[in-house]
């Protein structure tokens, strides 16, 4: 007798599982941009400093025309749109900066070694804690920063496509 209301309580607690899983699947509400940084002041509060332990002027980061691209050498879309960061900055006046998001520097620079260095400087943010100021999510992220506000903001990989989206309206 004991089994029977056992087996009967398990196939109710299937049937009551698979229904909050059926109406999960039916709902209609539409899912939320993800919130960029637009229209935001660049603040960074902490010193910062390049891959090489140097220290890096704040206003470097905020006079003109500035393109802050976070990056790692662990991340595979970044290596994906490092060939076009590349193209752009040989062939337009981008003042391109990295942001080594999580990444040890020796393997940093010897990813930029390999793979060729686009960025003016790259600062260095082992612990992300300046990347997870800018709200970032994660590696890539583009932002451009027009006198130090932030007037475009691309969460991963920049191309072509998203460059003349994005950017290009800009320089």
């Amino acid at each position: 007798m004991a089994t029977r209301y056992f087996l009967v309580l398990i196939l109710a607690l299937l049937v009551m599982m698979l229904s909050i899983f059926s109406l999960s699947l039916v709902q209609t509400d539409e899912l939320q941009t993800i919130k960029t940084q637009e229209g935001k002041k660049l603040i960074i509060s902490e010193k910062i400093y390049d891959l090489d332990g140097n220290p890096i002027p704040f206003k470097s980061l905020t006079e003109g025309k500035v393109l802050l691209n976070v990056w790692a050498s662990w991340c595979i879309t970044c290596l994906v749109e490092h060939p076009f960061l590349k193209s752009i900055t040989e062939s337009k006046d981008v003042k391109l900066i990295g942001i080594n998001y999580k990444d040890q520097s020796f393997n940093a620079l010897n990813y930029l070694d390999k793979n060729g260095n686009p960025y003016e400087f790259s600062i260095f943010d082992l612990s992300g804690d300046i990347s997870l100021k800018l709200g970032v999510t994660g590696a890539p992220e583009t932002f451009l920063v027009i006198d130090g506000e932030i007037v475009s903001h691309r969460i991963g990989e920049v191309n072509l496509e998203v460059w003349n989206e994005k950017f290009a309206p800009y320089f």
